[in-house]
């Protein structure tokens, strides 16, 4: 074009002018020409460079990156570059904990269940509050057909973002519009967990509903502890089964209650059952105690009876003893023998009498003589005796 205008130039009048204007336009060309080169060069280094580039939150996120659409390498932490789009695309996992909470086995208004049976302001449920509505109201069924709502709460997290993006993992273009309108989607896109959600509560109601068919009221309402040990345990049996990368944290029954019209009964049996246990404590105490009372009297029986043998046994063996001797004694000297027991138990006889005679009678009419022989008490005779004379025995009375 330049050239063309030269070439007009050269044959008209004013050809240093036009000349001096196609010069300065051709310049002006080629330094916008330089400046529009020079920009593309840089802007596609720093594209090279840092637009396929990405940090890793280790405490939130794992990222997965995708060539051409297929899973390609999994970063865990620190900061990574890859080509960007669309050679590889990023897709950032959260792995933080995440909760879910169930409440399709409550009622329409579970305001009811929550206060007791009351609304939040203290007033009474009306009779169409009442009213269990089937496929309005939600509920789960006992093996013993009973009806019962409950809501549960479920925390799990992604432990294998692989598995996880590969088996139930879906992208949400709405979550990253902030991004894309600043022009910065090499950063990847956060994925959704909205599929995800709803596949892990559909799975955590399913668990539910199976493991309460086991269950009756009695281990579901009074035993809640148990009623959600056996739904943890069972929902965790299925994660693993499935194997899609997630690790179940915590299930949490958070509220178990009958329908609203059956809770007032409910809270009298409950009293009832709680005075039944305070009696049967009261009497296992009592049980306790006689056992105690009587095993302390049975230890004293078995004591005595022990020392009451122990001391017949002894004084059997002491009177053997004494037998033995005896009759050796008597088998030597019979008559010496005999007139000393004689004597001996004569002595024992007459010892706790008080008023000892000897009375001798004699035939022909004459006269008895009668001795009393029993001792004066020992502080009679210190009183009649002397001052200064010695303690001898009294004079016997006649």
């Amino acid at each position: 074009m330049a050239e063309e205008l030269k070439q007009t130039a050269s044959g008209g009048p004013g050809e240093g002018q036009l000349k001096t204007g196609v010069d300065f336009l051709s310049r002006a060309l080629k330094m916008f020409f330089g400046i529009l080169a020079a920009f593309i060069i840089v802007a596609l280094g720093w594209f090279l460079i840092f637009g396929g580039s990405f940090i890793v939150d280790t405490t939130t996120e794992s990222v997965i990156v995708l060539q051409f659409g297929k899973f390609k390498q999994e970063c865990k932490e620190g900061w990574h570059w890859f080509l960007p789009s669309p050679v590889n695309r990023i897709v950032r996992i959260p792995i933080n904990k995440q909760e879910i909470t169930s409440t399709a086995f409550m009622p329409m208004v579970p305001e009811f269940l929550y206060y007791q049976g009351v609304k939040a302001d203290g007033s009474e449920p009306t009779e169409t509050d009442e009213k269990l509505v089937p496929g309005v109201d939600g509920y789960v069924l006992l093996g013993n057909n009973s009806i019962l709502h409950c809501e549960w709460v479920m925390t799990y997290r992604v432990t294998d973002p692989q598995k996880f993006y590969l088996t139930c993992l879906s992208t949400d273009e709405a979550e990253n519009a902030s991004a894309a309108a600043s022009g910065d989607t090499s950063k990847g896109q956060t994925a959704s967990l909205g599929t995800a959600r709803v596949m892990l509560k559909n799975l955590l109601d399913d668990v539910v509903i199976a493991a309460s068919a086991t269950q009756n009221l009695e281990t579901t309402y009074y035993d809640r502890a148990k009623y959600e040990h056996t739904v943890k345990q069972a929902l965790v049996d299925r994660i693993a089964a499935m194997d899609f990368g997630v690790t179940l944290e915590n299930l949490t029954l958070k509220i178990a209650a009958p329908p609203i019209i059956t809770i007032p009964s409910f809270q009298n049996l409950l009293l009832s059952e709680t005075d039944a246990e305070r009696v049967v404590e009261e009497a296992r105490t009592y049980s306790v105690e006689q056992e105690n009372l009587a095993k302390s009297e049975s230890a004293k029986i078995l004591a005595d009876a022990g020392a009451y043998k122990l001391r017949v046994v002894k004084e059997v063996a002491a009177d053997a003893s004494y037998f033995d001797e005896i009759y050796a004694q008597y088998s030597k000297n019979k008559k010496a023998t005999l007139v000393s027991l004689f004597s001996d138990t004569l002595a024992e006889a007459i010892a706790p009498v008080q008023d000892k005679f000897i009375v001798d009678v004699k035939g022909g009419g004459q006269s008895v003589l009668w001795l009393k022989v029993n001792q004066e008490p020992l502080q009679q005779r210190a009183a009649s005796a002397p001052a200064g004379a010695g303690g001898g025995p009294a004079k016997e009375e006649e």
